[in-house]
């Protein structure tokens, strides 16, 4: 019989760090205003990526990638997008059905770098170590990963049925920047 600790608890922990996140506010604010199926692709991609990496290789790889230069990344891309969402909104007019470009490759590249060293990476390296089961820890972390980000996504869909767009657009927008100050700051 297998054992699924590994795995069960690291959905479970997982989840609960999740909730609330960062990562969530983002996930969100992208799926009010965007396809949500790319945005739930460009998600999970990501996570699988981060997850794999810090499961396969995790302390190791910090050693080649400062996780200073990744804040650092990740709060200038979150701040070029918040005013880009914002410069976007003031354009209405003229980008009246534009949407983003590519969301599935945005929402992607923002969690990417904003999981990178994250206390959900963090655990998962944690784990793995462990359990000595790097399949079960990587299959539990997604997992939850994906189901908190799924709930957001629903929540995203359902903020856009009551708030107008142009509203959460601004709030999006203002919510990034904040965002990427804080990853420059190091908070």
């Amino acid at each position: 019989m297998v054992d699924l600790t590994p795995l069960l608890t690291t959905f479970g922990l997982i989840a609960i760090a999740e909730l609330g996140d960062k990562t969530q506010l983002t996930v969100i604010a992208l799926s009010a205003g965007y396809d949500k199926v790319r945005v739930f692709a460009g998600v999970i991609l990501a996570f699988a990526l981060v997850t794999g990496l810090g499961v396969l290789v995790g302390e190791t790889l910090f050693q080649f990638i400062s996780p200073g230069l990744i804040k650092i990344l990740a709060g200038l891309l979150f701040i070029v997008f918040g005013l880009w969402i914002l410069r976007s909104k003031s354009n209405n007019d003229e980008n009246k059905n534009r949407s983003l470009s590519n969301p599935l490759i945005s929402t992607f590249s923002m969690i990417t770098l904003a999981e990178m060293g994250d206390k959900t990476q963090l655990s998962a390296i944690t784990l793995a170590a462990k359990y000595d089961s790097a399949y079960q820890v990587f299959a539990g972390a997604v997992l939850a990963l994906g189901l908190i980000s799924l709930i957001g996504i629903l929540v995203g869909k359902k903020l856009r049925d009551i708030v107008p767009l142009q509203k959460i657009r601004s709030g999006a927008g203002v919510i990034f920047i904040l965002f990427g100050i804080l990853f420059l700051a190091g908070l």
